[in-house]
């Protein structure tokens, strides 16, 4: 069957692709399918988007097999048949269930152990509350399949993704950045100045940039590093950036720079190795 150009609705402030015909999302034509090891469960109520979501699955290297489980009153216990998935995609709004009890009831059973979220609703209020529960990843269901495909890859892998309503929030909006980066400063042990060069670590960017960014020099910012370093006992960028996400660290503050960055990251995939 062959696929026009698709039409292109919007949710939220993000484009969405799907095809016309059968109105599966774009994203789930622009793979190849592969043998992998991992079992995986993807959890969505509209057909459509869960046919998609598995087909996205189905093309990853390292996934054996993809089980669709049907939101609703049963979902637990049909979970709790596949005890042996690794993954679980779990489409949101949950029908007739409270998302953020669902998550959190699901996240305390030692299986699966990645759980990434699809929703519909990119509100930093929202993708916060749902990030603050530790799962692996929020994407939203306009993504491109490449993203989706690259931050479950992302996940499986060890890291964390985190959306870009995020880590672009504004530092005094009424949603709590400022007080999520003093909580992780806290949490990891590192003063407001190694934990912000910590996030900009994270972003991608090296250290003379870093250093133009905050002001200070590029020895300062050195010293700063290698401090963080001892103090999460890593030795290297990746690791830092690993030891704090499994931590629990958001990496969300909005470091105080001098001069911003030219080109800001739209959002940040975490790799863990």
């Amino acid at each position: 069957m062959r696929f026009r150009r698709p039409q292109l609705p919007r949710f939220g402030s993000h484009r969405s692709e799907w095809a016309i015909g059968r109105n599966i999302p774009e994203w789930a034509h622009n793979h190849d399918q592969t043998g992998g090891a991992v079992k995986s469960i993807v959890v969505e109520a509209h057909p459509l988007v869960r046919a998609g979501a598995t087909h996205v699955l189905q093309a990853l290297p390292a996934i054996s097999q993809v089980v669709s489980v049907e939101p609703g009153e049963a979902l637990f216990e049909n979970l709790a048949a596949h005890a042996d998935a690794e993954l679980a995609l779990i489409g949101l709004p949950l029908p007739g269930i409270d998302d953020i009890p669902a998550l959190t009831r699901l996240l305390r059973q030692p299986h699966p152990r990645h759980i990434a979220v699809l929703g519909e609703s990119d509100s930093p209020a929202h993708v916060r509350a749902v990030m603050q529960l530790n799962i692996s990843a929020y994407l939203l269901k306009s993504y491109a399949g490449k993203l989706i495909a690259a931050a479950l890859e992302l996940v499986l892998a060890g890291g964390r993704y985190v959306p870009a309503s995020i880590v672009l929030a504004r530092p005094d909006s009424p949603f709590g950045i400022t007080r999520a980066g003093n909580d992780d400063c806290a949490m990891l042990g590192l003063t407001q100045r190694q934990y912000e060069i910590l996030v900009l670590l994270s972003r991608g960017h090296p250290v003379k940039t870093i250093s133009r960014m905050l002001g200070i020099s590029e020895a300062t910012t050195k010293a700063h590093i290698n401090a963080l370093y001892r103090r999460l006992e890593v030795r290297s960028r990746t690791e830092a950036i690993f030891v704090a996400t499994q931590r629990g660290a958001m990496l969300m503050s909005h470091p105080r720079l001098v001069e911003p960055p030219i080109h800001p990251e739209p959002s940040r995939l975490v790799h863990a190795g």
